[in-house]
């Protein structure tokens, strides 16, 4: 015979199924509806999602408000419901956080340092957008990024490029692929750098673990090698 209790934990098995379910089905009419033009009715499916903690719902809706999409524009409350689903790791939310700090419209104050904070926060759970915005950044060797260029790669170099080492005694470090081009700093035997970018028989690199060097430099590639 069954218990009480057992049917008790069945039913509650039973109705967060339902219950997820009827979010996720919920969720595609809503995004149907926006695709649509229906915005409003989009907006009624997923408010109540949202204020359950829907991430995607939280996200959909940030959209919405940046837009105008059947609501007021609205920079601000676009932030923050995206700051709530990136509080639970919605990528797409984290990185589009960083791309509204990066340009700074409306009454959301431009902070490229921030905006890296959440790009970083995106790229770490897999955000191939982020990856590739950070390491544009990088190699333009844009003045925003350049005062934490070391510690990105030194915590996430697997995430941005191949580890090499120099294999020659000395290897001159230049602002460009030509050795008519200036020479940043030379690099030693066995220092480690990591490859951002090839281009032909030169690489762009990063040094690691000398927070001194806060750019991007090109090397020369036959004389690097690989790590083990």
């Amino acid at each position: 015979m069954i218990s009480k209790k057992l049917l008790v934990t069945l039913s509650l098995i039973l109705f967060a199924t339902l219950f997820a379910s009827a979010k996720a089905t919920n969720l595609d009419d809503a995004v149907e509806a926006m695709r649509s033009g229906d915005f409003a009715v989009a907006y009624c499916i997923m408010r109540p999602l949202a204020d359950h903690g829907d991430a995607d719902a939280q996200y959909n809706i940030g959209w919405m408000y940046l837009n105008g999409y059947g609501l007021r524009v609205n920079d601000t409350l676009a932030l923050d419901w995206w700051q709530r689903a990136s509080k639970q790791g919605h990528t797409d939310a984290s990185f589009s956080i960083g791309m509204l700090y990066s340009l700074g419209e409306g009454k959301v104050t431009k902070d490229l340092n921030l905006a890296i904070d959440y790009y970083l926060l995106a790229a770490t759970k897999g955000q191939e957008d982020a990856v590739v915005l950070l390491k544009s950044m990088m190699t333009r060797n844009d003045k925003a990024i350049q005062s934490r260029l070391s510690a990105i790669v030194n915590q996430h170099s697997a995430m941005f490029g191949h580890k090499r080492l120099v294999k020659t005694n000395k290897l001159n470090a230049r602002t460009g692929p030509s050795v008519k081009k200036k020479i940043v700093v030379t690099l030693t035997q066995g220092q480690a750098v990591l490859e951002l970018h090839k281009q032909g028989r030169w690489s762009q690199v990063a040094v690691l673990d000398d927070a001194s060097i806060d750019r991007a430099v090109w090397v020369y590639n036959p004389l690097l090698e690989s790590v083990e």
